[in-house]
């Protein structure tokens, strides 16, 4: 072989390998696009706790950003010792087992959820929007097996560019999605080798219930893949199944006060208190965990309470 092309072959070589290491660099070092630019400020609140169970906690507020979170989209929940609350600005949580492929949580609104399915493996695994949970009936409302994902056989939808927390109608027209083909609900990124949820909110017809959902990811908190996270409510004035069951809800051991109904506004301060429950009867340490778009919030993430 000639000295030249020698030198050509090294030289494409080289070229490869740097190719490939930046690349390689790019997905190993990849972020996700935060949810919300906000950090939590939390603070004790200004009355000391006692042994009764409706005691203020502490206060919330945001010590940078300026985006409106919409009550929606948000999850809050406090760890003291071992226990978990969940707290909600409705005073209602879901009291669904968390230990299945479907994991579902009901949102600080009260009116919706955010529910996590391990897509994991080969075989689809089935939800049922009457109760939000996972299930073996033929008579599915919707399934999931890695990045496909099929509606129920008498599910049908459409699709629309109108953001979640605005979709209050049902369109007009036939409806676009069936069970007959997978939702198109990403795109692939493939340099940096991500599944990006696209911006789009589906409205689907289950036994003449609509619900909403946008899918927000294709990763879990931990970043690993084919965990598939969305939130869904009812469309319109009438509550889901799910809410109104009292096998699948339950009293919130916390709750949340806020001056809107809608956001909690990026200036506006929130307080938590016990709602029926004693979380602290003396001082006390507590864990906050906000989550918007089933990402956690930046900012403080403990409080003393006293």
């Amino acid at each position: 072989m000639s000295n030249w092309l020698k030198r050509v072959l090294a030289g494409v070589l080289i070229v490869l390998l740097i190719g490939a290491g930046g690349w390689y660099l790019l997905v190993t070092s990849y972020s996700a696009e935060l949810t919300t630019e906000n950090e939590i400020l939390v603070e004790d609140y200004n009355e000391n706790v006692s042994n009764q169970s409706n005691d203020p906690l502490f206060q919330l507020s945001f010590s940078s950003g300026e985006d409106n979170l919409d009550w929606s989209k948000l999850t809050m929940s406090l760890k003291s010792d071992e226990n978990r609350y969940d707290c909600t600005k409705s005073g209602l949580t879901s009291s669904i087992s968390h230990n299945g492929l479907i994991q579902t949580k009901l949102n600080s609104d009260g009116n919706s959820f955010t529910i996590e399915a391990n897509s994991d493996s080969d075989d689809f695994i089935f939800l049922s929007f009457t109760d939000m949970q996972q299930t073996n009936d033929s008579n599915y409302s919707i399934s999931f097996s890695k990045t496909d994902i099929i509606l129920g056989e008498n599910v049908s939808g459409y699709s629309t560019e109108e953001e979640f927390q605005n979709v209050d109608t049902i369109p007009d027209g036939e409806p676009t999605e069936t069970s007959d083909s997978r939702l198109e609900w990403y795109d692939y990124d493939i340099s940096v080798h991500r599944v990006i949820p696209k911006e789009i909110t589906y409205i689907v017809n289950d036994s003449n219930m609509f619900y909403k959902i946008q899918f927000l990811s294709y990763y879990n908190s931990d970043d690993d893949s084919r965990y598939i996270s969305f939130i869904i409510s009812s469309v319109g004035d009438t509550d889901a199944p799910a809410i109104n069951n009292e096998n699948l809800t339950k009293e919130a051991h916390c709750i949340i006060s806020s001056d809107n109904e809608s956001v909690w506004n990026y200036d506006e301060i929130i307080y938590v208190s016990e709602n029926g429950h004693d979380i602290c009867s003396s001082a006390c340490n507590l864990e906050i965990e906000v989550r918007y778009l089933n990402q956690i919030v930046k900012g403080t993430s403990e409080v003393k309470v006293e």
